[in-house]
């Protein structure tokens, strides 16, 4: 007899918003340290914020264009970062490890 599923555990506001507080810091260091040349600190303080929003199961969309997902780096446009945009989809590649993120921009 299968094992019944277990029921996915909502966590209240007030469980997320302590952890929502510690990524939007570390991104701000993130950026900071990026800035002063410390590009290897600035990928842990984004793996340290991607780690602390994964435990809990917190998307991350407004700083989701803020990092590269393969690598952890943070991204600057024109930087370590280039956007295009072509056919109304817009494609980032990040400088560091080459990785390409493509998004739609309007739908047709």
């Amino acid at each position: 007899m299968p094992t019944p599923k277990r029921a996915h555990k909502r966590r209240s506001e007030q469980e997320l918003a302590p952890v929502r507080q510690r990524v939007a810091g570390l991104f701000d260091e993130a950026e900071v340290l990026f800035r002063k040349g410390e590009k290897a600190l600035s990928r842990r303080r984004v793996r340290a914020a991607r780690r602390a929003a994964m435990k809990v199961q917190l998307h991350i969309p407004e700083h989701a264009d803020r990092y590269c997902r393969k690598c952890d780096s943070y991204l600057i446009i024109g930087e370590n970062a280039t956007v295009r945009v072509k056919d109304g989809i817009r494609i980032r590649v990040c400088k560091e490890c080459g990785a390409v993120r493509r998004r739609v921009l309007r739908r047709a």
